[in-house]
């Protein structure tokens, strides 16, 4: 079991701009199972946002310039970049920070990492929870940005993560806004329009606006020119205050609590049964319950 003890010095280190105990400790992380690893709970929280949505919506860019947003204001900030990873090496091209190089030059108080999904439920990487968790612990950052591969309805698994779920869509999508809205708009909290100088950005907030029910939830952004960013950080502050002020984060968090344990759970299950030498002749109840009983079994040792 690895435990963080040393967590204020790596923490002094970050407030000196040096990250490579930081990035280590992410490592020890993202390399390891997620019951071997033990992250104390932050006594002073951040916020934690997650950005998703389909594929080339422009969420690198946008990240980026909510990287810019964040650091112009004076609030500290890290980002969590999310890459799909080859389902037959597990390797990941990792570009994401590579989009995001041009917001980040002459920014070195601003730690972001690159993860690979490496098949994770959700598109969101296995470790992740306790890498934010970890970067909140440090206190070195007022937010933690978690940008998302980008997987359409699969991505609902940011909810378990995130604070604030925040969908990037762009003009265009027609019919695939109802297909959004089967999955991912009943766990965004906000909603970006982002690309809104092409045509029919005004329609797609109309049917965003209509189908969340929530018209202060919807911002309309051109991220390449950094257009509307300022607007949509603005909106992330309120909301976080809101969160703080009634109390809704501590509730909020305790809610995540169950679907952590259940993960966990999951992937314990999932690697005792890989070791196992199951019969193809076997019922599948019989299967199913010599798993779980060694699972447990090993567990309670």
């Amino acid at each position: 079991m690895y435990a963080f003890e040393d967590i204020e010095a790596v923490a002094a280190k970050g407030r000196k701009g040096l990250w490579g105990p930081l990035a280590r400790s992410v490592t020890v992380v993202e390399n390891s199972r997620p019951w071997e690893v033990t992250v104390p709970r932050a006594a002073v929280p951040c916020h934690i946002v997650g950005v998703t949505g389909p594929p080339g919506a422009g969420k690198s860019t946008l990240t980026g310039r909510l990287i810019e947003s964040y650091a112009d204001a004076g609030q500290r900030v890290a980002v969590l970049a999310i890459d799909p990873s080859s389902p037959l090496t597990g390797g990941a091209v990792l570009g994401d920070r590579l989009r995001m190089e041009t917001h980040l030059s002459g920014r070195p108080e601003v730690f972001v990492r690159s993860l690979a999904s490496r098949g994770s439920h959700g598109a969101v990487a296995a470790a992740t929870r306790n890498i934010a968790r970890l970067l909140e612990l440090s206190g070195l950052f007022d937010v933690v940005l978690i940008e998302t591969v980008g997987a359409g309805q699969t991505e609902v698994a940011i909810v378990d993560v995130a604070d604030t779920v925040l969908l990037v869509t762009v003009p265009g999508l027609g019919d695939a806004v109802q297909s959004i809205k089967a999955g991912l708009m009943e766990v965004a909290d906000a909603f970006v329009v982002n690309m809104a100088d092409r045509p029919g950005a005004r329609e797609t907030v109309r049917h965003l606006r209509l189908a969340a029910g929530r018209a202060s939830a919807v911002y309309e952004t051109v991220a390449t020119e950094g257009e509307g960013v300022e607007k949509l950080r603005s909106g992330l502050a309120d909301r976080w205050q809101r969160l703080l002020a009634q109390d809704r984060l501590q509730q909020l968090r305790q809610q995540k609590w169950g679907s952590d344990a259940a993960l966990t759970a999951e992937a314990w299950v999932a690697e005792v049964a890989a070791a196992l030498d199951l019969e193809p002749q076997d019922s599948m109840h019989h299967s199913v319950n010599r798993i779980l009983k060694e699972a447990a079994g090993r567990w309670a040792q």
